[in-house]
């Protein structure tokens, strides 16, 4: 008999209440379910006394198996994630060694296990992986929570006094009787400069996230959560590596993210990044399926090189076309699709493209992480110039540089990130969108930018910043949430530890070159990628917005839409007028316009579903489990 292992994506909730010292059954069910398409293959669920754990299944190895939640130490330890742990194997190997019997062959078990043996820093300093963790101890009756090293799986929080609770999902905490459902107006602030809501804060005051690389301890009878770091991304070393050595960490990354019992895919754009994964998975699974997404207007389509790629590799190819008459029936479907807003336009085609995928598979790689690993994005390009010692001695020690004046995430003066990303909007320009402006520096991006300023030149410093709040807070929740609104496992080989570490790690010189980017990644590319493919400029996803802006509103009266979609802290009366003027012009701010649709198409979805749900658990919360109506008999 061969063996499989066992691997889960899913959405994972919990809650603790101290004050009613019992969470009935029925409310945690219906929290669990909200995460229905995020697991759509089954459920589990552990409740004891003031404590309910819970999580939906999408499974993509056994199928038949490994259903959570997993034990260690006679049942004293009970553990359930959303992830996968592509180390585990490893792992478990370890811990047979020491005595542990597994029961199945899940990576989750490996994490219970892991636990027991290691505690919560020893188990996570091991693993490799995409995951959002939960993990009861009953022992020491605390409750122990983590989130992966880049972000790749989402994890919500809030508290209040007596009660906790936990989600991969906004919504299901956001319904929840004692929390608030005010917004933010620091975090709508840095939506209007961004498109996203960065760090640790959501759009909603009374709810968190944890950040990428934290993990987070709740004291069963006092739930109030402390929070700790259990990773930061090393900064300030400088390391060449081997053409051979970061060609075998990058096959071997794509390689642990093939593993399935369930079809495999890979997202193939045409560009390097996603050519790469393309490639060596076709190299080590023949015949691999690839998807590219095509638009009716040239200059925005790219899909010729997906085709040429998919030739050169032997995939079985899936074109589609995106089809542009269906923006006004996609944008409500993408935004209800969204348990936070993020503004960005590349959505809807991906949403469409998930879609057709997981009509022939239920995991797909992708190429998220390589730019900003790599120096793949063109505002990059300034940071590359400061090479000698001298240069990087100044950015150092005097802070001269023109690059390190950017001490502010969205209030620099000019309207850009520490790593040149250009802003939607200047500091005057949201003041007259959402009011006052607001200078403070929260204790995040204090410390965000501590952390930056211990990179060792510009160019990681840039690519840093992105890989802090870009990357989790708006490129892979876009990959999470479309994803899984198709019950779609999306991974991302580049955000392997070892691949990252290595890549940010690289001198200047290996990134960028002249206008040429990626310098190292396009060299060790030519070990699977044809001439003519690598030799092609980077083409950026751009989109034909401002006509699908132009569409969405013909025949709309722009003010009477904002207006009955207000969104508290919005000046909805400025946003229309900002809008009627750009469209009269031919739209000049196309991507801010794009968010403000978003934002408020959102807005709208997520109140409706949120006042249905809560109808749903205060029905549920005064409804009796069975066991206690029966004992009450």
């Amino acid at each position: 008999m061969v063996e499989r292992e066992v691997a889960l994506m899913c959405g994972i909730v919990g809650l603790i209440d101290t004050i009613e010292g019992r969470v009935p059954t029925r409310l945690i069910d219906a929290m669990r379910d909200v995460m229905t398409l995020r697991g759509p293959d089954g459920e589990g669920s552990y409740l004891d006394g003031s404590v309910a754990m819970a999580m939906r299944r999408l499974s993509v190895i056994d199928p038949e198996g490994g259903w959570q939640p997993f034990f260690s130490r006679e049942g004293e330890i009970v553990v359930f994630q959303n992830g996968e742990i592509y180390n585990h194997r490893a792992l478990r190997s370890q811990l047979e060694a020491r005595g542990y019997r597994f029961t199945s062959l899940s990576d989750t078990e490996a994490l219970a296990h892991g636990f027991a043996e290691w505690g919560i820093e020893g188990l996570l300093e091991r693993l490799d992986g995409m995951y959002a963790i939960a993990i009861l101890d009953r022992r020491s009756r605390h409750l122990h929570l983590a989130r992966d090293r880049f972000g790749e799986k989402p994890l919500f929080y809030a508290h209040t006094k007596g009660c906790f609770a936990y989600s991969s999902s906004l919504l299901a905490i956001a319904a929840l009787d004692w929390v608030s459902d005010e917004i933010d107006g620091e975090s709508l602030d840095r939506y209007l400069a961004l498109h996203y809501v960065p760090g640790e804060a959501t759009i909603f005051k009374a709810i968190r996230r944890a950040l990428p690389g934290e993990r987070l301890a709740i004291s069963i009878d006092d739930p109030q959560p402390r929070r700790h770091r259990y990773y930061a991304l090393p900064l300030g070393d400088e390391k060449k590596i081997r053409d051979d050595e970061l060609a075998q960490i990058i096959e071997d990354a794509v390689e642990s993210r093939l593993i399935a019992d369930v079809p495999v895919g890979v997202f193939l754009s045409g560009g390097l990044d996603s050519s790469i994964v393309a490639a060596i998975a076709a190299k080590k699974q023949p015949r691999i399926s690839t998807f590219s997404m095509g638009f009716d207007s040239a200059s925005h389509d790219e899909s010729r090189f997906a085709r040429m790629v998919a030739k050169a590799i032997g995939s079985d190819h899936h074109h589609f076309l995106f089809d542009n008459e269906s923006f006004r029936s996609l944008l409500p479907a993408v935004a209800s699709a969204m348990d936070e807003p993020v503004g960005d336009q590349a959505q809807l085609p991906l949403y469409w493209l998930c879609r057709e995928a997981r009509r022939h598979v239920t995991v797909a790689l992708a190429g998220e992480g390589a730019d900003e690993v790599f120096a793949g994005y063109s505002y990059y390009r300034s940071h590359a110039r400061e090479t000698g010692w001298r240069e990087k001695l100044k950015a150092r020690l005097a802070r001269q540089s023109p690059h390190y004046e950017l001490q502010r995430l969205t209030d620099n003066a000019e309207p850009v990130t520490p790593s040149g990303f250009p802003l939607l909007t200047d500091v005057a320009s949201r003041g007259r969108l959402a009011g006052a402006a607001r200078a403070e520096v929260s204790q995040w991006e204090a410390s965000l930018i501590d952390w930056l300023n211990e990179s060792r030149d510009s160019l990681q410093r840039a690519a840093a910043t992105d890989l802090a709040t870009w990357l989790p807070d708006d490129l892979l929740v876009k990959f999470d949430r479309m994803s899984m609104a198709h019950s779609l496992e999306g991974r991302a080989p580049y955000l392997s530890v070892r691949v990252v570490e290595a890549g940010l790690a690289l001198p200047v010189s290996q990134k960028m070159s002249g206008l040429t980017s990626k310098v190292a990644l396009r060299r060790v590319a030519s070990r699977w990628l044809p001439k003519d493919i690598l030799d092609r400029p980077k083409q950026g996803f751009v989109l034909p917005m401002r006509s699908w802006l132009a569409q969405w509103f013909d025949g709309r009266s722009v003010r009477d839409y904002f207006i009955e979609r207000a969104v508290p802290g919005l000046d909805m009366s400025e946003v229309a007028r900002l809008t009627a003027e750009d469209l009269s012009a031919g739209v000049e701010r196309e991507r801010l316009l794009f968010a403000l649709v978003l934002l408020v198409e959102w807005h709208q979805s997520f109140n409706n579903r949120r006042r249905e749900l809560a109808g749903d658990y205060r029905k549920a919360a005064a409804s009796k489990d069975e066991v206690q109506a029966a004992i009450e008999r």
